[in-house]
């Protein structure tokens, strides 16, 4: 029995210290994660954006399946890259670089920040395997108001 006891309390902190181990490699990859994890190419799965306006709010709604009948273009092509730059390449259905959109970005806390002509917007981030989501109020509709709340998901390219 006095035996038992020792093995025990062993077996116990031995435990407890795996467990921190574990719980510190899940904190360090959430702090590295986002920033890490989101360098390369992206493409555009969905988008949905509530549009305040001063008549009552309207709904974009650009799913998957239905991008470019919507859009008439191909799924937006973003690049996130290690110097903190991105690029947002708008293709034609003909497989063109129609518009080129450019800026910097970082990662503070669960945010993304993505600055683009001298304008911030800022979202809210998840990252799950190769899929990301976006939600922020954004000015979608060039009121002058950051009052249009954005959802998108992207997938890596």
């Amino acid at each position: 029995m006095n035996k038992i006891i020792p093995l025990l309390l062993f077996l116990i902190v031995l435990s407890s210290c795996e467990s921190n181990k574990i719980g510190d490699v899940k904190e360090s990859e959430e702090v590295l994660g986002i920033s890490e994890q989101l360098i390369g190419k992206w493409h555009n799965l969905a988008i949905k954006v509530v549009i305040q306006a001063e008549h009552g709010d309207s709904i974009a709604l650009v799913p998957y399946e239905k991008w470019e009948e919507i859009l008439k273009i191909k799924p937006i092509v973003t690049s996130f890259n290690d110097d903190s730059t991105f690029v947002s390449e708008y293709i034609s259905l003909d497989g063109e670089v129609m518009m080129t959109a450019t800026g910097t970005w970082f990662v503070k806390g669960d945010s993304l920040v993505m600055t683009e002509r001298g304008r911030d917007n800022v979202y809210f981030t998840t990252l799950k395997y190769d899929t990301i989501s976006f939600t922020g109020f954004i000015d979608w509709d060039e009121d002058g108001e950051a009052d249009d709340l954005y959802t998108g998901t992207q997938i890596r390219h």
